[in-house]
């Protein structure tokens, strides 16, 4: 069964609908995230993920940023949504290890909060990039489950 680590948004909350539909696929471990009051080192960032060792690492926002950086660090594959690689109001610049890990970002094209032309700037073609039309900064629950499902289960099938 695959391993996720599922890290959320800078303005959310541990666990949810997306962590229950995660679950009912994959052994999930999906901490809560303190980014404003957490002085997170990259150390403290590869413990969490040495914790649960996942083959995928999924985040939103914030989490998506923090996703990143792991992936960059471990060789994890990431799928990330509309991710602050840019444009956070928390200031955690983390070093980045090597390229080459597997990265598929999902862009909201209406974001006014992490800009997606920004995002594809940043990345150029390290990533397989997924346009979503019509959403903003909030993945939709519907969303993220055809991301994953298309992604991750019918690959595989």
């Amino acid at each position: 069964m695959r391993k996720v680590l599922y890290l959320h948004g800078l303005e959310s909350n541990q666990g949810g609908p997306k962590v229950e539909f995660l679950s009912g696929k994959a052994s999930v471990h999906a901490p809560a995230m303190e980014y404003k009051t957490n002085n997170w080192t990259l150390d403290k960032l590869i413990d969490l993920i040495n914790k649960c060792n996942p083959d995928l690492i999924i985040g939103s926002s914030m989490g998506g940023y923090f996703a990143d950086v792991l992936g960059s660090h471990t060789g994890t594959e990431v799928l990330l949504f509309n991710p602050a690689l840019h444009s956070r109001s928390v200031d955690y610049s983390f070093r980045y290890g090597k390229e080459g890990y597997k990265r598929t970002i999902v862009l909201g094209e209406n974001d006014n909060v992490i800009l997606p032309e920004r995002t594809k700037e940043i990345v150029g073609d390290t990533a397989k990039i997924i346009n979503i039309e019509g959403m903003g900064h909030r993945t939709l629950q519907e969303t993220f489950q055809a991301i994953y499902t298309k992604c991750f289960i019918d690959e595989t099938a």
